[in-house]
């Protein structure tokens, strides 16, 4: 298996306010009975790439969180869901206690692909096991963590929102096409060769299952413009090394005439693939020839960077 360093960059970060309130007459080491809880409603899941300047309506994450060093004494893995600007995991409300130091974790969505499980241990170490990227579209999950640590209140203090950033752990991939010159359409693509599966630790990074490589196909006929044309959507990959494995095979007319397939290595002059960057691969349609371009963004370069919820 190969092992890849854990990425830093945030690239598009999500601004968490887990909202929780005053701590009075207190008694240390005993919950704040007046102090406001963190509320939340249940509602369905969004998994897609988050895009905008908020997480989408109905965003459920897992959370985890506790005192004493122990980072699963007050929260272990509940599903927090927005709804209509609240937040909720339910009627088992959970309150501050005056001198506790605390730590929060948060793995984004709380809904992950089949058989992908995550999970926090004691000593606030987040995993992410089985995880499978080989979906497109809506159907893609943008995996994402978050941790807000020695957050602590003495009992005349008044407790202010949690701040957590999500980070991206994924790396995007767009594959886009323009032409200059003629009338193309593409009518089949087929871009193979990476991996789809690993494992995520935020202490080792991401271990990538080695022959668990994958591929997206789209059969739907695209015309192609100067301007440019996504032919696959947004994927969102487990971060990893650009290899000469990585080919596109594309099939298109010209003209209306049905042109030979043509294969594409794609070029190794990036790399690696870091989590929150977009890469962007452009296949230019030249008359016969295609010429092949890669550009690279931070994700938030077309997001709007730090994202709020509250």
């Amino acid at each position: 298996m190969k092992r890849i360093p854990a990425t830093l960059l945030w690239a598009s970060s999500l601004l968490l306010l887990l909202s929780a309130a005053s701590c009075t007459d207190t008694v240390v080491g005993q919950p704040d009975t007046d102090a406001r809880t963190i509320t939340f409603t249940p509602a369905a899941d969004t998994r897609a790439a988050v895009t905008g300047t908020s997480l989408p309506d109905g965003s459920s994450f897992s959370v985890w969180g506790g005192y004493d060093n122990d980072a699963t004494n007050v929260f272990e893995g509940e599903t927090v869901t927005e709804e209509n600007n609240v937040w909720t995991y339910g009627d088992d409300y959970r309150y501050w206690i005056a001198g506790k130091t605390y730590n929060f974790y948060a793995v984004y969505p709380a809904e992950l692909p089949t058989d992908a499980k995550a999970d926090v241990s004691s000593d606030g170490t987040i995993t992410v096991t089985n995880f499978d990227c080989s979906k497109t579209g809506a159907d893609a999950v943008d995996l994402m963590t978050a941790t807000a640590t020695e957050i602590t209140y003495t009992a005349d203090q008044t407790p202010q929102p949690v701040a957590m950033e999500f980070s991206h752990l994924l790396s995007k991939v767009n594959i886009m096409a323009t032409v200059e010159g003629g009338n193309v359409t593409v009518t089949d693509i087929t871009f193979a060769g990476m991996v789809t599966q690993g494992d995520y630790s935020s202490q080792a990074g991401w271990t990538t299952l080695a022959t668990a490589t994958g591929s997206f196909t789209s059969s739907e006929k695209k015309v192609i413009n100067a301007t440019g044309v996504d032919l696959l959507g947004d994927l969102l990959l487990i971060p990893q090394t650009v290899t000469d494995q990585f080919k596109i095979t594309v099939n298109y007319t010209l003209d209306g005439v049905v042109q030979a397939p043509k294969e594409i290595t794609l070029p190794t002059s990036i790399a690696q693939w870091e989590a929150g960057k977009n890469y962007k691969y452009t296949l230019t349609f030249k008359g016969d020839n295609i010429i092949f371009a890669v550009n690279v963004a931070a994700w938030n370069h077309s997001t709007g960077g730090i994202i709020t919820v509250e």
